[in-house]
């Protein structure tokens, strides 16, 4: 039997001032991108939020509306922080770096959500299937607006403003990579956005 008490530290989720089905969130976020989706059950999110199954059950009906709601939440968090940068009164360039050192520094989001995608798919339904990727695409809304309003005002110059979007992300993942070791590849990340960037700039800024 469990004990009601537990060591000092940081206080538990559902002790923090905030809604219930935030801590729950909050709490499968961490499991998931440490466990997988296999790996994790309700059990371990009602004991990482400090709830009971019986509440985490009231918020959602099952791991997968789990998954999908804690994902939708993380993209929308990193959507808003995408914003936030690119909406700086500063040259693309800068802006794109520090986005680069931003993403490079989590902990393999691309990886881990391609990962989850993958073990969850057989428990999600086409519409919850859908809702993620829409999720998912949505965090690139930022970087196509900055980039194509670049182009319009002639701050650089690229053929395929979309293109050039979508190859910066594919960037993104390979600064990502992790040996089989565990190791990252390219460990000094704020190095590597600015390489990334600089290789992208030397394409598409104007001479």
């Amino acid at each position: 039997m469990r004990s009601g008490r537990r060591p000092p530290g940081r206080p538990r989720l559902a002790d923090l001032a905030e809604p219930t089905e935030v801590g729950i969130l909050r709490a499968s976020a961490s499991l998931f991108m440490e466990h997988g989706y296999r790996g994790v059950t309700m059990d371990m999110v009602a004991e990482a939020a400090g709830l009971t199954k019986a509440a985490v059950y009231y918020h959602f009906h099952d791991k997968a509306s789990l998954v999908v709601a804690t994902m939708q939440r993380t993209f929308e968090g990193a959507r808003v922080g995408t914003e936030r940068i690119l909406a700086k009164p500063r040259p693309l360039a800068e802006r794109l770096e520090e986005m680069a050192q931003v993403v490079l520094a989590l902990p393999q989001p691309f990886v881990a959500f391609n990962a989850l995608m993958h073990e969850a798919q057989a428990e999600l339904s086409p519409d919850q299937i859908a809702t993620l990727r829409e999720a998912e695409a949505s965090v690139t809304v930022p970087l196509e607006r900055a980039v194509f309003r670049a182009a319009a005002s002639g701050e650089i110059q690229v053929e395929d403003p979309l293109l050039l979007v979508h190859t910066f992300v594919a960037a993104l993942r390979v600064g990502q990579t992790i040996a089989p070791d565990g190791v990252p590849i390219f460990p000094d990340r704020q190095r590597t956005a600015k390489v990334l960037v600089s290789m992208f700039w030397q394409g598409i800024g104007r001479a």
